[in-house]
């Protein structure tokens, strides 16, 4: 057992400095994550009190893009905490665009197994003796 969690935190320890590089080299795919965190988290919160998809998906998409957006335009441009870039704010909605359609995806797939767990279900409940003809049933067949 100390020997599995040794090599897990090993390869986290790995893979977050390989990713971390990456991240330096190229901040356009911060903006693209970002933006699929933010209307994925945000999507699914609206789905889960109003189970309509198409609602979730859409204010996901325009949460992520209203985000990026501002932040390029307020926090680097007006505030000149950063360095304001076009293309960052264009990443993040691709990245918001990106995160709704997934989430979109995910809800139609969670409610199509539904239905078909719901339909099997109805399958294995038990037939009533009156409704079989002629009263036979296989309790009493032996």
């Amino acid at each position: 057992m100390k020997t599995v969690i040794i090599l897990l935190i090993v390869s986290i320890k790995l893979c977050a400095q390989s990713s971390l590089s990456l991240a330096k080299k190229d901040g356009g795919v911060l903006h693209v994550y970002s933006g699929m965190a933010i209307s994925a988290g945000v999507g699914a919160k609206v789905y889960s009190v109003t189970k309509r998809p198409m609602l979730a998906a859409t204010v996901g998409f325009l949460t992520g893009s209203i985000i990026g957006v501002g932040k390029e335009a307020i926090y680097d441009k007006v505030l000149k905490k950063g360095v304001c870039d076009n293309s960052d704010a264009f990443k993040t909605i691709w990245g918001s665009a990106i995160g709704s359609l997934c989430l979109r995806i995910g809800i139609d797939v969670k409610q199509k197994n539904d239905i078909e767990k719901e339909n099997y279900q109805d399958l294995n409940r038990s037939i009533p003796e009156s409704s079989l003809k002629d009263g036979i049933s296989f309790q009493n067949m032996e």
